[in-house]
């Protein structure tokens, strides 16, 4: 089974220009980052620092909706 790695920064006071942001490494090989933010949420894929991928939170929740798997607690 694959190992995951998750480190976050957090800014030092609330996310209002800052984003929280999120290091995503597979098997120690980085996937991207995840930021999120007040008004969005961004992927940056490994090795891309021009090119993100960015939905709203209306989108985040609609794509988790839409492909999400139920977990029952």
């Amino acid at each position: 089974m694959a190992k995951h790695e998750i480190s976050m920064y957090q800014p030092p006071e609330d996310v209002i220009r800052s984003d929280v942001k999120f290091s995503i490494r597979r098997d120690g090989s980085k996937l991207g980052e995840l930021h999120i933010s007040k008004g969005n949420v961004e992927w940056w894929p490994k090795g891309n620092k021009k090119k993100k991928k960015r939905l709203t939170w209306l989108q985040f929740a609609a794509l988790f909706e839409e492909h999400g798997r139920e977990i029952q607690q």
